[in-house]
Order: structure tokens, then sequence, then C-alpha cells
């Protein structure tokens, strides 16, 4: 004699009952939901935030010695590098109900600041902070 543990032939099947399929089913939609919906979300404040507009002025403010600027990046490299001044360019942004507001951008990079001239299109950003 066999004990049903050891049968070949018999399969034991739990059975579960529809409430807790239909209930679990339900909580992955929920959960995915809200997920989809979060992800969402946090992307519509980004594109809120960006602001383009047209420069207006830009100014070079010469430093009285040339310093040296140390950079440290996220993975760990330093880099130096020597600078003469501030490049900074002024951007009108035209806001939603539809005044100016000027902005204070700092280029940091002489390249860059050759490139734009005054009237050229330039995206601002959600980093920026109005100048008073």
């Amino acid at each position: 004699m066999q004990s049903p543990m050891s049968s070949p032939n018999r399969v034991v099947k739990a059975k579960l009952p529809a409430r807790v399929v239909v209930s679990a089913v339900f909580i992955g939609l929920l959960v995915t939901g809200f997920i989809i919906f979060a992800v969402w979300q946090s992307g519509r404040g980004i594109t809120e935030a960006r602001m383009s507009g047209f420069i207006v002025s830009k100014e070079f403010k010469p430093l009285a010695q040339a310093e040296r600027e140390i950079t440290l990046n996220r993975k760990g490299t330093v880099s130096a590098r020597d600078v003469a001044g501030n490049y900074i360019i002024t951007v009108e942004v035209i806001q939603k109900d539809g005044t100016k507001k000027a902005y204070v951008v700092d280029l940091n990079d002489k390249a860059r600041y050759d490139a734009v001239k005054v009237g050229d299109a330039f995206d601002v950003g959600p980093f920026y902070v109005p100048s008073k």
C-alpha cells in the first residue's frame, strides 16, 4: 500500500475563491494606475517651469585678477581652469499673464558667451532666479 503523498497520479490543487482573484487584480490595477499617474504628474512640473525668452543684453565683468577655478564632478574627477571674469546675459521671458520678466544668467563659459547674440532665443529653464 502506498501513502497518498507518494502517489504519482494524484495532484492537489488549492482552489482560490473568485473574491481573492478579483481583489488581487483590482489591487494590481490600482497600484499600476497610481505609478503611471505619479510619473505623469512628476514630469508636468518641469515642463511648466521651462522658460524661453530673448537675450536683451550681454555683459562681461572682468575680475581684478584672474582666478583659478577648481571643479569636482560627480565621478570624483577634479578639473581646473583659469577664469578671467563673469560672462552674464540678461534674458527677457514673457510670463503667462503677459508681463515680461528679466532673468540674469551667468554662463561661466567664454565660448558659449561668444556663441550667443543679443536678440537670440535662449532657454532659461527652471534654474535661474529673476533679477530684481
